[in-house]
């Protein structure tokens, strides 16, 4: 006999099986829709009234299968599941009596001593007797109410019981016709199944030969499973060949790349990039036909453990009842098979082949130019001598218009002919944004000179604005404030850290209705999300978000001590994390930043320590308390830089920034500052730009720092703003894709934007 706790894990077992996946309570009229799940009729009626409303196609939300809009009251009741669902409640009734209960025969509240597995009720001692000496239940089988509540698989092996027909009370269904496929009484055969129009017979004559039709139906199913499984190995093996074969090509490129001049180097990251473009390209065809194919592989599944249940067991009338479902869903997954593709669309040999000959692989290449200088014709042709000097005039401009200072060590002229560094060459800054670059050429050479840019060649036919950086010590002069939001104005309360969405939305929470404020790229309100609680899709203290490639945010609560997953659209997704020192729980997770290859990196701000994970499930976790080097006292917020190789920790009670490897190997530290006019004290926010500076808000000196990667002070972003600082209490940062800079100010209750 089983023990205690093997005893309740049946029983729990059993309890699943008669739970609705929608109302999360026990079965109330259980339906068996056409993909075979089962779930409360009036779930289903809620479900597609509530959805007619909007006009969406209700779906089984376990296989997303579309539900019958009209024919609900034709829809199978599930008799195993109403019968499990009754027996299990008495069963809990008698379970939670410590003596005594209600007798099943003669309603008496006594100590019931048995259990009647033909009546399923329990019996007192009274009953129990009659039982054994009544005519009627001599045939009875009863056993020890104590050996039924330590077997609960007893439940699932009682003899099926008559049903009786719905339209004649009295009778019993003991009769099934062939022509409508259904179960039919004595009575049923008088008016609505004449002999002469439909061929019925008993039950027991019958179900031999309608099983074995429906093991021919449901034969087909196994071999389509297997055919299903074995595409989605081709397509999970491809998706390991395209990696093996990228990183391939990646190490081809490097290995070619060093045997060129440094000029290339810029070149060969650009190369390394496409690779991972057409590897994401490719990796993401191959996830949607992978999702397809496990789709389809679901619908099997569902479909051929629900026959062979019914194929298998003994229930007749339940076999009978569902012939005709089955039969219409394996068809309709057949058909589902056949037009799913289970080849790989991308194959390995379809990625790049790098050529031998690293120069002329880089002239073939095509460099992407949209985040080039915004310079003139700077294309120089036609002899020369060396009495006349080439002047060329470029003028740099961000995406506002303004000015960019400083970019004389970013600048060059490159004889084009040669693709070779010219050294005689000197570059002035004229005026604010303007450069004179002169050059002295080789006298009676007839060639063309180009400006490059940081390495990119910039020509006249590729005129761009420069996109990628921005003049920090003219951010002051462009200010817009956004303190209010939705249709009433309602005042933005405490906002904190920041995130951008996938198409330049703004996401920011509000903490007087424990909610996030979600506006569009042109900074105007578009929804909200969540609301003030302790359930799933509810906050109580918003502390950090970040949005996925995929458009998924991911929110931190501290004082929930979790991390909530949502659809930008404010649809609850998942949830994970709890209160804890353990692995994969936090004491007030609060700052997030996801990288390209979809790993979460959090602050876990009073365990001090950084934790990573993957797909929701814990990875790995580094730092522990302390002052010295890769120790944390409170870590707020972090953000990793472009090449996502280099992560930085706002470490606030320390009062710096620590930059660690994405493995959490210690690299190093800055937070005192020679020359710096504001201290680093208490810094909160961090946010790493596209032209790879770093935006840090100093809570304790009211303003935010601009650094280069490697700790290099640029500038400051303070002042005053309508007769009053700048800011009281700077938190979050974000650059939008326009150049836009958004800082939330806690304490003047508003976000700043420059």
């Amino acid at each position: 006999m089983a023990n205690g706790d093997g005893i309740e894990k049946e029983w729990r077992q059993i309890e699943e099986e008669i739970t609705c996946s929608i109302c999360g309570d026990l079965f109330t009229d259980p339906k068996t829709i056409p993909c075979l799940h089962t779930f409360c009729k009036r779930c289903i009626e809620r479900s597609i009234e509530s959805n007619k409303k909007m006009a969406v196609i209700v779906c089984c939300p376990l296989c997303r299968v579309p539900l019958p809009q009209d024919e609900i009251t034709f829809i199978p009741t599930n008799f195993t599941i109403n019968r499990l669902v009754e027996i299990y409640g008495k069963r809990r009734m008698v379970g939670k009596a410590s003596v005594e209960t209600k007798c099943g025969s003669c309603e008496e509240v006594l100590q019931v001593i048995t259990w009647c597995m033909e009546c399923e009720d329990p019996l007192c001692h009274d009953c129990t007797g009659i039982h054994k000496k009544v005519k009627a239940y001599k045939l009875h089988e009863t056993v020890p109410i104590n050996e039924f509540l330590q077997n609960p698989k007893q439940a699932l092996t009682t003899p099926e019981k008559a049903e009786f027909c719905k339209s004649h009370t009295k009778q019993t269904l003991d009769l099934y016709c062939k022509t409508c496929s259904s179960l039919i009484c004595r009575d049923c055969t008088l008016k609505d199944h004449p002999r002469e129009k439909h061929d019925f017979d008993f039950i027991e004559k019958v179900v031999d030969e309608e099983r074995e039709k429906m093991k021919q139906v449901t034969a087909p199913l196994k071999q389509l499973l297997e055919q299903v499984r074995n595409g989605v190995k081709k397509i999970e093996h491809c998706e390991k060949q395209v990696d093996i074969k990228s990183e391939a090509n990646i190490e081809k490129i490097r290995a070619t790349y060093g045997e060129v001049y440094k000029l290339l180097k810029q070149q060969e990251e650009e190369t390394v990039g496409k690779v991972n473009t057409i590897k994401t390209s490719f990796k993401k065809t191959l996830a949607v036909q992978r999702e397809s194919a496990k789709f389809v592989e679901s619908q099997l599944v569902s479909c051929d453990e629900f026959s062979h249940k019914i194929v298998t067991v003994n229930r007749t009338r339940q076999l009978l009842t569902y012939k005709k479902w089955i039969e219409k869903r394996v068809d309709e997954v057949t058909k589902q098979v056949e037009h799913t593709s289970l080849d790989p669309e991308c194959k390995p040999s379809d990625m790049i082949v790098i050529c031998h000959h690293p120069v002329e692989f880089v002239n073939d290449s095509v460099c992407d130019v949209s985040c080039l200088p915004h310079l003139p014709d700077c294309t120089v042709s036609g002899p020369v001598v060396i009495s006349d000097p080439v002047k060329v005039t470029v003028t740099l401009k961000d995406i506002f218009g303004s000015p960019v200072v400083n970019q004389s060590k970013d600048l060059e002229i490159r004889c084009n002919k040669e693709r070779e560094f010219l050294q005689n060459t000197h570059i002035e800054e004229e005026s604010e944004g303007q450069y004179h670059i002169w050059y002295n050429p080789k006298r009676g050479e007839d060639y063309s000179l180009s400006v490059y840019w940081r390495g990119l060649e910039v020509n006249h036919e590729e005129i761009k604005m420069l996109t990628n950086i921005r003049d920090y010590n003219k951010l002051k002069q462009e200010v817009k404030i956004i303190d209010k939001y939705g249709p009433t104005n309602k005042k933005l309360t405490f906002p904190y850290l920041l995130a951008k969405g996938p198409n330049n939305e703004l996401i920011v929470r509000d903490q007087s209705t424990k909610q996030l404020v979600v506006f569009d790229k042109h900074f105007q309100y578009s929804h909200v999300i969540g609301g003030a609680g302790s359930g799933n899709g509810k906050f109580q203290r918003i502390v950090g978000v970040t949005v996925d490639k995929k458009g998924y945010l991911y929110v931190a609560d501290c004082n929930l001590h979790c991390i909530q997953k949502f659809k930008l659209n404010g649809e609850f997704i998942s949830q994970f994390g709890s209160e804890g020192t353990a692995n994969s729980q936090f004491q007030s997770p609060y700052g997030l930043v996801l990288s390209q290859s979809e790993l979460l990196f959090v602050c876990d701000r009073y365990n001090n320590r950084i934790q990573v994970f993957q797909n929701e499930q814990f990875y790995y976790c580094f730092g522990q308390h302390g002052t010295e080097p890769g120790t944390f006292n409170k870590p707020v917020d972090l953000t990793l830089n472009n090449s996502e190789d280099q992560l930085f920790v706002t470490d606030s009670d320390n009062h710096r920034v620590q930059v660690f490897t994405t493995k959490g190997q210690f690299l190093k530290v800055f937070g005192d500052f020679t020359g710096v006019p504001f201290k680093l004290q208490d810094p909160v926010g961090i946010h790493c730009t596209p032209d790879g500076h770093l935006l840090i808000s100093s809570w304790g000196t009211h303003c935010v720092l601009v650094f280069e990667e490697n700790g290099k002070f640029t500038s400051a972003i303070e002042g005053t703003y309508r007769g009053k600082t700048m800011f009281e209490c700077p938190c979050g940062i974000v650059m939008m894709d326009d150049g836009h800079i958004v800082i939330a100010d806690k304490g003047s209750n508003r976000l700043v934007v420059f």
